[in-house]
C-alpha cells in the first residue's frame, strides 16, 4: 500500500519518540497549560481525546507549535476524521478497528492507529493498512505478558500498547516488543500543578529513554 508522505512522516516521529501522551481532561482543567508543562518535561506527541471539551480548538492551538506532533484520540467516525484534519491533527487513534476510519485518515494524510484487543483484530487492522496498531486496553488484557504472547505469532505487526504503560512498566513493555507506548493518567492526574506535570512527564521520558538506550548488562 502506497501511503501519503505525511502519514509516513508522522509514523516515523512516533517511532523515534516512543511516547504518545493522551490528553483527557474536564471543562475547567487548564488543558493548554498542562500540555505545555508536559512538553517541558520531554513529551512531544499529544493525543487530544475528543471527549475533552474544546478538543478541536486545543488541537489547533497546539498544532501551531512546530516541535509538537498533535493528533486526536477516541475517533469513532469519518466525520470526526474530517473535523480533526481541519483542526491540524496529524494522526488519529481509535479504541477499535474501523476500516472506514483508517481509510479516511490515510486519504487526508493522517496516520491511523486503530485499537485492537485480540490477535484477530490486530492482524485485521494490520492487513487493512494500519502501520501501527494500538493494543487497548493493554493493562487489562495482561500487560507485557499479553504483548509478548501476541508478538510470537505476529512478529511483524508494530504494536503500541495503551491504558497500561507508565514510568514503572515502560521498560517491560518495550522488552515485550512495543514500538511505542501510550500514557496519560500518570502525567495528568487531577489537581496537579504545572511543575508536577513537568516532573511526571520527565519520569516517563526518562523511562522510555532508559528502556531503549541503556546498555545491556
Amino acid at each position: 500500500m502506497n501511503l501519503p508522505a505525511e502519514v509516513l512522516k508522522s509514523r516515523e516521529r512516533v517511532l523515534d519518540d516512543g511516547v504518545v501522551v493522551a490528553v483527557r481532561m474536564g471543562e475547567r482543567d487548564p488543558v493548554l497549560e498542562a500540555c505545555h508543562a508536559a512538553a517541558a518535561g520531554g513529551l512531544r506527541i499529544f493525543e487530544i481525546t475528543l471527549t475533552t471539551p474544546r478538543a478541536l480548538d486545543i488541537m489547533a492551538r497546539l498544532s501551531s507549535s512546530g516541535d509538537l506532533l498533535v493528533g486526536a484520540g477516541t475517533v469513532l467516525s469519518v466525520e470526526q476524521v474530517d473535523a480533526v484534519a481541519r483542526a491540524g491533527a496529524r494522526f488519529v487513534l481509535s479504541p477499535v478497528f474501523d476500516p472506514e476510519i483508517v481509510d479516511a485518515a490515510h486519504a487526508r494524510g493522517l496516520l491511523a492507529v486503530p485499537g485492537a484487543a485480540t490477535p484477530r483484530e490486530i492482524l485485521a487492522a494490520h492487513r487493512h493498512g494500519a502501520t501501527l496498531v494500538k493494543v487497548f486496553p493493554a493493562g487489562a488484557l495482561g500487560g507485557p505478558a499479553f504483548l509478548r504472547a501476541v508478538r510470537g505469532p505476529l512478529p511483524d505487526v508494530p504494536l503500541v500498547p495503551t491504558s497500561g504503560p507508565d514510568s514503572q512498566t515502560i521498560g517491560e513493555y518495550v522488552a515485550a516488543g512495543a514500538v511505542a507506548v501510550g500514557v496519560g493518567a500518570e502525567v495528568f492526574l487531577p489537581g496537579l500543578e504545572p511543575s508536577a506535570i513537568e516532573r511526571a512527564a520527565a519520569r516517563v521520558r526518562e523511562a522510555m529513554d532508559r528502556a531503549r538506550y541503556a546498555p545491556s548488562a
